[in-house]
């Protein structure tokens, strides 16, 4: 499934080349930021937390020239999640699975399962701080890029006549998303809590009235 998006920031789309080590570093932050607190991770944490000298992590990231631990995170979760939904949706395709966004949507909570760290930290910054004038315009590029790929699952639905035709799918799409991440923002992206299984089930449950409400009528 590719998903083609010229005209959104080219660092969420193509993969950022990234040393072993500071796959490591980010690796660890993430785990370190799922168990104390994003906003408490500070770099002399996470140098004690991998047994690493806080020069060490400096030099790879926030260096002169070098991008902050932050913003690299930020990129590294989102090409990961990126990458795995696009595997699994592929594998759904070539397997005869696909359910169209009842797949995506399982896909999705899956990779939360999958790699917590990565889920939590998704969530936090792309919704808990979008108030972050920071990091306001990173988080506006990758809302898009969300709701183009859920039209695009809707568009491919479509074409395999799991769906009828689809009125406003702009819009459709836009409320598609927003229900999928506003029920994980409400389970925690906790997998142990029972929340989360609530979370998947009244998304999948909502998302199919969603989808009704916008079929075309018929002539």
């Amino acid at each position: 499934m590719v998903i083609e998006v010229p005209h959104y920031k080219r660092e969420f789309v193509e993969q950022v080349v990234l040393s072993e080590r500071q796959i490591a570093i980010i690796e660890a932050y993430l785990k370190l930021s799922e168990k104390i607190g994003v906003a408490n991770v500070t770099l002399q944490k996470l140098a004690e937390e991998m047994g690493a000298s806080l020069g060490s992590i400096h030099y790879h990231f926030g260096a002169k020239g070098r991008p902050s631990l932050l913003d690299s995170a930020i990129k590294h979760v989102s090409q990961e999640s990126i990458k795995y939904i696009n595997y699994h949706m592929d594998r759904a395709l070539a397997e005869n699975r696909f359910q169209g966004v009842s797949t995506y949507i399982t896909i999705l909570y899956d990779f939360c399962r999958t790699f917590p760290h990565h889920g939590k930290f998704w969530l936090y910054f792309y919704y808990l701080a979008i108030f972050d004038n920071r990091h306001r315009e990173d988080n506006q590029s990758y809302l898009p890029l969300m709701r183009s790929r859920i039209e695009q699952v809707l568009v491919l639905g479509m074409g395999k006549g799991l769906y009828p035709p689809l009125k406003n799918m702009s819009d459709l799409s836009e409320k598609i998303h927003f229900q999928i991440v506003g029920a994980l923002v409400i389970s925690g992206g906790d997998e142990s809590d029972q929340r989360f299984i609530r979370a998947q089930e009244r998304a999948l449950e909502t998302c199919r009235v969603l989808i009704k409400d916008h079929e075309e009528a018929e002539q």
